[in-house]
C-alpha cells in the first residue's frame, strides 16, 4: 500500500517567526513516525541549520506557467481584471513591492514604473472567506482561530493587485508576493496538471504562516473560492515571540542555542504557549525552564532509572514477575498507554505545549511510582528481589514510552535515552506503533550509561551562561542567606514537582518556587524554617513570581528536599560561609 503523503510549507517571515520552522519540523517528524511520506518546504537559512531541520528548499517564487494559468482561470470566473498605471516595482527584479524602500525579494531599489496590472475582486468573496476561515480545524491551533478571524474580518475588501505584466513586448508576468507564494504551493501539490493527485495532496497540505502575513489567509481563501478549489489541510498561524536579556535587549534564538544547546532551546520554544498578541520572555525564564523541566525532571529521571538498574540488576533489564504486580504497576502502565494518543492529538492540532505537558505528566507519574515503590528499600529487604525486578522493568518501559513520544520534539535527547536503554538499534522498539503495547522491552538488554542528559545551568560571569567549575570567593560573599519561616505552601498545577512557598524572613514576605513537591507535603511545611537566598533577581513562571531560592538537598533517590533550620532560630538570622 502506498504511503500517505503530507506537504508542510513554512512561509518566510521576520526573525520573530523563525521558530515556526521548529513547529513544522515537529509536525513532519510525527507524520513520518506515523508512516507518512512528508515533504517539508522551507526557505533555506541559518535557523534550520542550527536546529538541524531537514527540508526541501523552496523560494516560493511561483512558477510562471502556474501564475499565468491561475490568472486565466480567475479572468474566466470574472474575478480578475486588468488596469494600466504607475506601480511601485523593484528596479532590479521587477517584482511589485509597494510600501517599502527596498525589495523584499532581492533588496533592490523600489521605483515607479508604467505597468499593466491584474487585480483580484476579493470583496466579492468577503463573506464566504470568513465562513471558510471559521470552519473547524482549518486554522490551527484552535486557540488562535478567533484572533485570525478578527484580523481578516478587518481586512479592507478592496480589489488587490495579484501580478504585473512587464511590458507589451515582454509578455512575462510577475506576481505579487502573496500570489506567487500561493502559485508555488499549489504547483508543489500537482496543480494544475494532475487533478486527482492535487486533490489528495492539497487536502494534506499545511501552510505555516507568520503573523505579519495573515493577509495571505484572506487572499488565498478568496482565490480558492473563486476557482472552486478545495481547502488545504490547514493554515497554521502562531504568534511571534522574542526573548530579552537582563538589559531588556532582544536575544537571538541562534545565540541562545549556541549558549545552552539547540535541544534545550528547541524544547523551550515548543513548550511555550504563544498567546495571541506579543509574547516576550526573559533569559532568566529560559534558564529556569531548562533547569526545572530538563535538568530536574527529565534528566534526573533518566539518571535515576539507569543508576538503579546498574546498581540493583547488574546493568541488565531484569525480568518482571506478574505475580508481584500491584495496583501502582497497572496505573503506571495505563498512564503510559494513554500518553502517545494525547501527544499525537496535540501535535496534530499544533498545541505543542499540551503535547509536552502530557509527556511531563508521564515523567511525573514515573517519578511518583519510584517514590511509592522505593526500589532502594526492596533491595535491602532480602526477600524482595522479584518485586524489585518488576519495579525496575516497569520504570525502564516507562522510560521507553517517554523517549519515543519525545522523538518528534527532542530527537537527540530521545535517541540518547533509547541508547542508554540499549534499544536504539532495535527498530520495533522505537516506532510509534510500538507504543500500542506495554512490555515490549527485551529482558536481559544491557543498559549503556551516558553523561548527564541536561546539566543544570547557573548564572555565569559577564552575563548568563553554562555552569562554571570554580567561583571566586568574592562572588560567594555577595549571596545573602537568611532564615525564613514557611507561611504557606501549595503545589503548582502546571509543573509536577513544584511548590509555591510564601516565606517570612523577619522583615517581609516573599514568594519562592521550589522543586520539592515529591519529597515534601505542602501541609507539613507550614511553620517550618528554611534557608532563603534573599538577594536574587526576581523571576516569573506562568505568571507566578519567584523572589528568591531556598537551600535543598538531593537525596540518593534523586528527589529534592528542603533543608530545615531549628525552630528556635529567629527569622532573619544570617547564614554565612566563613573560611
Amino acid at each position: 500500500m502506498a504511503k500517505k503523503q503530507a506537504n508542510i510549507c513554512v512561509i518566510p517571515g521576520g526573525s520573530g517567526s523563525d521558530w515556526l520552522q521548529l513547529l513544522a519540523d515537529v509536525f513532519a517528524r510525527l507524520k513520518r513516525l506515523l508512516g507518512w511520506e512528508v515533504n517539508l518546504f522551507l526557505a533555506p537559512g541559518e535557523f534550520a541549520r542550527v536546529f538541524k531541520i531537514g527540508f526541501a528548499e523552496e523560494n516560493f517564487a511561483g512558477p510562471e506557467p502556474v501564475v499565468e494559468h491561475l490568472i486565466m482561470r480567475l479572468q474566466q470566473a470574472g474575478a480578475v481584471y486588468k488596469r494600466s498605471g504607475q506601480f511601485a516595482v523593484c528596479e532590479t527584479c521587477g517584482l511589485p513591492d509597494a510600501g517599502s524602500q527596498q525589495c523584499s525579494n532581492c533588496g533592490g531599489n523600489i521605483i515607479l514604473a508604467e505597468r499593466e496590472g491584474y487585480y483580484f475582486r476579493v470583496g466579492r468573496y468577503d463573506k464566504k472567506i470568513l465562513e471558510l476561515a471559521a470552519e473547524e480545524s482549518l486554522v490551527l491551533p484552535p486557540y488562535q482561530q478567533g484572533y485570525v478571524l478578527n484580523s481578516i474580518s478587518n481586512m479592507p475588501a478592496e480589489d488587490v493587485l495579484i501580478a504585473l505584466k512587464v511590458s507589451r513586448a515582454k509578455q512575462k508576468i510577475l506576481p505579487a508576493n502573496w500570489f506567487g507564494t500561493l502559485a508555488a504551493t499549489l504547483s508543489g501539490c500537482g496543480y494544475p496538471g494532475d487533478e486527482g493527485g492535487f486533490q489528495r495532496s492539497w487536502a494534506n497540505t499545511y501552510l505555516f504562516i507568520p503573523r505579519e502575513w495573515l493577509s495571505h489567509v484572506y487572499y488565498w481563501c478568496g482565490v480558492l473560492l473563486a476557482l472552486n478549489l478545495p481547502k488545504p489541510g490547514g493554515f497554521v498561524c502562531h504568534s511571534s515571540l522574542k526573548i530579552l536579556d537582563r538589559r531588556e535587549q532582544e536575544v537571538s534564538l541562534l545565540l541562545l542555542a549556541q549558549n545552552y544547546g539547540q535541544e534545550s532551546i528547541r524544547y523551550l520554544l515548543l513548550a511555550i504557549k504563544a498567546a495571541p498578541g506579543e509574547n516576550v520572555f526573559t533569559e532568566d525564564q529560559v534558564i529556569q525552564r531548562i533547569n526545572h523541566d530538563l535538568a530536574n525532571e527529565l534528566g534526573n529521571l533518566v539518571a535515576r532509572v539507569i543508576s538503579m538498574v546498574s546498581k540493583y540488576a547488574g546493568d541488565m533489564i531484569p525480568p518482571p514477575n506478574i505475580l508481584t504486580r500491584q495496583n501502582a504497576d497497572l496505573e503506571l502502565r495505563e498512564y503510559a498507554l494513554e500518553t502517545p494518543g494525547k501527544v499525537e492529538q496535540y501535535i496534530s492540532s499544533q498545541e505543542l505545549f499540551q503535547a509536552i505537558l502530557a509527556i511531563k505528566n508521564l515523567i511525573g507519574a514515573t517519578n511518583r511510582f519510584i517514590v511509592s515503590t522505593a526500589p532502594w528499600q526492596l533491595a535491602t529487604a532480602g526477600n524482595q528481589q522479584e518485586r524489585l525486578n518488576t519495579v525496575l522493568y516497569n520504570i525502564c518501559e516507562a522510560l521507553r514510552f517517554i523517549a519515543v513520544t519525545l522523538k518528534p520534539i527532542m530527537p537527540e535527547a530521545a535517541q540518547s535515552i533509547l541508547g542508554q536503554l540499549g534499544i536504539d538499534s532495535i527498530p520495533g522498539l522505537y516506532t510509534w506503533n510500538s507504543l500500542g503495547q506495554w512490555g515490549l522491552l527485551p529482558v536481559g538488554t544491557k543498559i549503556l550509561p551516558q553523561p548527564v542528559l541536561f546539566p543544570r545551568i547557573v548564572p555565569g560571569y559577564g552575563g548568563i551562561g553554562p555552569e562554571q567549575d570554580l567561583i571566586l570567593r568574592e562572588e560567594l560573599a555577595r549571596i545573602n542567606m537568611v532564615v525564613a519561616r514557611v507561611l504557606s505552601a501549595e503545589a503548582v498545577a502546571e509543573y509536577d514537582g513544584l511548590l509555591h512557598l510564601i516565606l517570612y524572613d523577619g522583615r517581609q514576605r516573599c514568594s519562592v518556587l521550589a522543586p520539592v513537591a515529591r519529597a515534601c507535603q505542602p501541609a507539613a511545611l507550614e511553620g517550618k524554617k528554611v534557608v532563603l537566598l534573599s538577594n536574587l533577581r526576581p523571576t516569573e513562571v506562568e505568571g507566578m513570581p519567584s523572589e528568591g531560592e531556598v537551600l535543598v538537598l538531593e537525596t540518593e533517590t534523586g528527589n529534592l528536599k528542603l533543608i530545615f533550620v531549628d525552630d528556635d532560630i529567629p527569622e532573619g538570622s544570617k547564614v554565612l560561609c566563613l573560611s
